[in-house]
């Protein structure tokens, strides 16, 4: 079981003409700061970056996703809350670099994005991992080396656990799927000043609460965000979704769900080579009463697909938010092909 700490090098600590116009357009502005609906500027696709956005009907579901360059492939799984304010459009700073060398697959997962809505109103984690081993299988990937943010994370984990033969490798960016209670305490994610989760300009504020430089997101991002976010086919997702927490059955279901395949990685049972990538500054994984950032999630993740796994190292970035891959794309896209190339020349 190896662990390799890597940093960039950097400190530690973060440094912390209007055209005339009527008095109450003038204070509208300053109260409400951004506007209510998606710029005219976001294209009908969603689509950044100059980014190429595609289609594809999984299993009756309409799948946006991206798709770029040849070769072996890379499946990108996104984080965030189901049709929430995170998209594919994520890895938007990473998919050219990697295209380079790779076939880069990033789609929006189930109910988010552009992605529809499955028609059983199912958006638990067992769904979310069946929908994207379907994706792959109606794509023909073949065995991918899989890469999950967060949220995405944890079903990249589950779906290589239920699935190691469709595996290469397993990249998990941010806690991902952590055992409960790791940090036995409120953490340094502070929403006290966002508006209600229940509006996109509250899921807008979440998101920018996890980065950690002031670059982790522009506004072309967020204008393709908010494009997709308040889509009807979106808030009625996020209804659904809420309402199905409210009755909460689902809850031990999705516990033993977890903790299932979590002993199955304690106990060998996920073999691939694993690579867990982390920002120091990570506020979801730092303790409010901690100077610093001690990892909890993190290394209590890598202590169990560790625990019979020699093939697992992590990667730490400094000065570097949940968002560590989007806010140092060139040295994560090396981190990421440098751990690729070296298994593949392993076996």
């Amino acid at each position: 079981m190896t662990r390799t700490l890597h940093c960039d090098g950097r400190p530690s600590l973060r440094t912390y003409c209007l055209a005339p116009t009527s008095l109450f357009v003038l204070l509208s502005i300053l109260v409400i700061g951004r506007p209510a609906v998606a710029s005219a500027a976001a294209k009908p696709d969603g689509s950044i970056g100059g980014l190429t956005v595609k289609f594809v009907d999984v299993k009756g579901v309409k799948t946006r996703y991206y798709d770029a360059g040849q070769g072996d492939v890379i499946v990108m799984i996104h984080g965030g809350f189901t049709a929430g304010s995170s998209t594919a459009n994520v890895f938007s700073r990473n998919i050219p670099g990697l295209a380079k060398r790779f076939r880069v697959i990033a789609p929006d997962r189930l109910g988010c994005g552009l992605t529809g809505n499955p028609s059983d109103q199912e958006y638990g984690t067992a769904a979310q991992v069946e929908f994207m081993y379907q994706f792959i299988q109606t794509l023909k990937l073949g065995r991918v080396h899989l890469v999950g943010h967060s949220a995405g994370g944890a079903i990249a984990f589950y779906l290589a656990a239920e699935h190691p033969e469709i595996v290469r490798t397993l990249t998990v960016l941010g806690v991902g799927p952590q055992s409960s209670g790791v940090n036995n305490g409120p953490t340094k994610m502070d929403l006290s000043k966002c508006p209600d989760q229940n509006v996109y300009e509250g899921l807008r504020c979440r998101v920018e609460a996890l980065g950690w430089l002031p670059t982790t997101f522009d506004p072309e991002y967020w204008e393709a965000d908010q494009l997709m976010a308040t889509q009807p086919k979106s808030r009625e997702a996020r209804a659904q979704v809420t309402a199905a927490a409210q009755a909460n059955p689902q809850a031990a279901q999705a516990s033993g769900y977890r903790d299932r395949l979590l002993d199955r990685a304690k106990n060998g049972g996920v073999p691939m080579p694993i690579l867990l990538v982390a920002g120091k500054q990570d506020v979801l994984d730092w303790r409010k009463d901690e100077p610093t950032s001690m990892l909890r999630g993190e290394l209590a993740f890598f202590d169990t697909v560790g625990a019979k796994n020699p093939k697992v190292q992590m990667i730490i970035f400094n000065e570097g938010g949940h968002f560590m891959y989007r806010e140092h794309p060139e040295q994560f896209n090396g981190d990421l092909l440098g751990f690729i190339d070296f298994w593949e020349h392993a076996k």
